[in-house]
């Protein structure tokens, strides 16, 4: 029999925290009140974060971490390497996986957490601004990028509040987004390409 495998006292704690931000929202997430739910003194609690707002950190850097392994696992079946990761975040978005994304019900309660957290706004700004730079340096143009990573952002607001599509909505929005998502050839390869000028006529 395999041992068994327990979590850490800090997982714990980000577990106890997201399934409370889901549920009481961010005005319901105290120190106390995570502690609780994870089964940990407040002096353990604060052995593993310093404050309530460094906690929160650390449960989008984790997210984010988890969405990563999700996109990096899916890119890697993709014969075409540039904007692979794009695509993958597209398919996983909209096809669903075993384990979705990001928690039904979490995209909603974060944006709440990363609105009033100066904090996790540079970092979620920081995010976005790093995964735009990968698409455009993988050949996608960024106003295409931003749209697409706008795109599932929405999405994931939309279907927290309940928004269901249709499989034909579904089916569009991923083949529309996908288009999107196709690089484009580079301009060294446009200019290796381009015919040469007529050369002028000697006279």
């Amino acid at each position: 029999m395999a041992p068994r495998v327990y979590a850490s006292a800090r997982d714990r704690i980000l577990d106890a925290a997201e399934r409370l931000l889901v549920s009481e929202g961010l005005a319901g997430l105290s120190v106390e009140s995570v502690a609780a739910a994870a089964g940990v003194s407040k002096g353990g609690f604060f052995h593993h974060f310093k404050t309530k707002d460094a906690m929160l950190l650390a449960m989008l850097d984790r997210l984010i971490e988890t969405v990563e392994g999700q996109i990096t696992a899916r890119a890697a079946d993709d014969p075409e390497p540039r904007g692979a990761r794009l695509r993958a975040h597209i398919a996983l978005s909209i096809d669903g996986s075993p384990e979705p994304v990001i928690p039904r019900g979490l995209m909603t309660a974060l944006l709440q957490a990363v609105a009033s957290q100066p904090a996790m706004r540079r970092r979620a700004h920081e995010l976005n601004v790093a995964a735009v730079a990968r698409d455009v340096g993988e050949d996608i143009p960024e106003g295409r990028a931003m749209v697409v990573q706008l795109a599932l952002d929405g999405l994931g607001v939309a279907q927290d509040m309940g928004v269901q599509l249709t499989a034909r909505q579904r089916l569009a929005l991923r083949d529309t987004l996908m288009a999107l998502a196709r690089p484009e050839a580079s301009s060294r390869r446009r200019r290796q390409a381009a015919p040469a000028p007529p050369k002028g006529r000697r006279t």
